[in-house]
């Protein structure tokens, strides 16, 4: 039997709210080689969370103020590992100012 592999694909990913420019940046691992569709799959959960449990992060709390179409999502890196990919995100939130990822 064929060991699986443990440095699968992860994609880097852009939630951004287009009515008040407020941005959400995360890490989701890729499913085969459908990298925009993991990315909105991670999307779609995190619209449910937001909508079924009562977490005060700030992606959380706009995204119940705000209308679902007002999301864009972008594909901002991809990247073999999950190390390597959350080293990346570590990297990118020191760099630029993503204000849904605090927690109120």
């Amino acid at each position: 039997m064929r060991k699986k592999r443990s440095d699968r694909n992860h994609v880097i990913y852009e939630i951004v709210n287009t009515s008040n420019g407020k941005s959400y940046l995360g890490v989701t691992a890729c499913i085969g080689r459908r990298v925009h569709y993991s990315a909105h799959l991670r999307f779609l959960k995190h619209q449910s969370r937001a909508r079924r449990e009562q977490k005060e992060w700030a992606l959380y709390v706009d995204m119940r103020e705000n209308d679902p179409t007002v999301y864009e999502l972008f594909i901002v890196d991809v990247v073999r590992g999950k190390a390597m990919a959350h080293k990346l995100e570590t990297q990118l939130l020191k760099e630029f100012n993503y204000e849904l990822n605090s927690t109120h």
